[in-house]
């Protein structure tokens, strides 16, 4: 598409270690998209999330939510440094009550949210949060002069989700719905439903398994096969009845400072 290559040379420490802390990492998959990986320390481990950032003509879209204000800020600041464009669309992958503080933030900051209709509903109902585009089922848009495929991809990690896919890279992007491929077993809070999981994992198999690009919510990329270990992992914690840890934000103590 022409544009420039960004978010490479300027980031190469942060690149070479998969633990820094309260970092960014910014990494280039395709000249216009960036793999962007935020670190978080908390007292039990080293903890990344991936999003992905897409720049288009019209400005960035960034698919994904850092973990904090902090590392929001710091994303956003890396790549005008870096020559990326401002992020002007933000996509909701998932809805998780310890990312409602960076979804304001970035929608004070002029990002227009992108979330599936049930997300849209319970960002407005809950929070009094405004989605600007609304996405009700399989939808492809032209956003920039950039196509991309949104997907609706129900209920699992939580309440409801969207998945993003663009064609011209046949990259696929959904959050912590897609799980590590070196997990044992999948993160999950309290809304996660692990049978609709394994069930919605399918159908976004089903539609996406020409995918080359596939971003978990954390760790490294893969195809679409790792779509299908993450309806095997899931399915198998399912069947087996197995409890899973989950850490309460309030449990954590982290240190951030805003």
């Amino acid at each position: 598409m022409g544009y420039l290559l960004f978010l490479t040379a300027h980031y190469a420490s942060a690149q070479s270690s998969e633990r820094v802390k309260h970092g960014v990492a910014l990494k280039n998959i395709t000249p216009d998209v960036a793999l962007a990986t935020c670190f978080k320390w908390l007292p039990v481990a080293d903890v990344p999330a991936n999003q992905v950032y897409i720049q288009t003509r019209n400005g960035g879209i960034l698919s994904g939510i850092p973990w904090d204000i902090q590392q929001a800020k710091r994303l956003q600041k890396n790549i005008r440094k870096a020559g990326g464009k401002p992020i002007k669309y933000l996509v909701i992958n998932e809805l998780n009550e310890d990312r409602i503080a960076v979804i304001a933030y970035m929608q004070s900051r002029g990002a227009a949210l992108i979330a599936d209709s049930a997300t849209a509903c319970e960002l407005m109902q809950s929070y009094r949060i405004r989605v600007a585009i609304t996405i009700v089922g399989d939808t492809s848009l032209i956003i920039g002069k950039r196509q991309i495929t949104f997907f609706p991809h129900g209920k699992g990690f939580s309440d409801s989700g969207l998945s993003i896919y663009l064609p011209d890279s046949q990259l696929l992007h959904a959050g912590y719905f897609i799980v590590s491929p070196t997990a044992r077993y999948p993160a999950i809070h309290p809304k996660t439903s692990l049978s609709e999981w394994a069930i919605n994992l399918e159908k976004l198999y089903f539609r996406f398994s020409d995918a080359k690009k596939v971003i978990p919510g954390q760790g490294q990329p893969g195809n679409a096969n790792l779509i299908k270990r993450s309806i095997a992992l899931v399915s198998k914690i399912d069947k087996n009845n197995k409890r899973i840890p989950y850490i309460s934000n309030q449990d954590l103590n982290a240190d951030d400072e805003y």
